[in-house]
């Protein structure tokens, strides 16, 4: 396990969420369509920029995080947080994702919108206090089956 503090997470992702692809991807060594900008990636990178010890699928070619492992698929990462952070907190599905957002609005960490299409499927962010309902509008594209949330100090 290890402690993971939600400022340090919330700058990094911010800083990797507002890079464009191309500025992204070229930061990480990888050649233009080689790796997709997924909400995984942009997560990783934050959890690894905070210390995290990821060992996902893709192996970063430069830059800061050289030589360390991101993960691209949001299903995968959030299983590996559950391994090294800790259980998560779940979120019923019932009342749709107007309910979910109602739910987490307010609370600061990370949000996995699960997806029963494998590893690569699902959803993954920085939830702010206030983003809420828009992670839950861009999740419902992916047809969730699960909400798992990590609150962060």
């Amino acid at each position: 396990m290890f402690n993971l503090s939600y400022q340090p997470f919330a700058n990094a992702y911010r800083r990797f969420e507002r890079m464009d692809k191309d500025s992204l991807l070229a930061e990480l060594g990888w050649p233009d369509g080689q790796r997709a900008c997924t909400s995984a990636l942009i997560t990783s990178l934050a959890l690894l920029a905070a210390g995290a010890p990821l060992n996902g699928n893709a192996r970063i070619e430069a830059g800061a995080l050289t030589g360390r492992r991101a993960f691209t698929g949001a299903n995968h990462l959030a299983d590996w947080l559950v391994a090294h952070f800790g259980a998560p907190q779940g979120i019923p599905l019932d009342g749709g994702p107007g309910e979910v957002a109602y739910q987490l609005y307010g609370q600061r960490g990370i949000v996995a919108f699960m997806q029963g299409s494998g590893p690569q499927g699902g959803l993954i962010g920085l939830l702010d206090g206030a983003n809420a309902a828009p992670l839950c509008c861009a999740a419902e594209i992916h047809h969730p089956l699960e909400v798992r949330f990590w609150a962060l100090n």
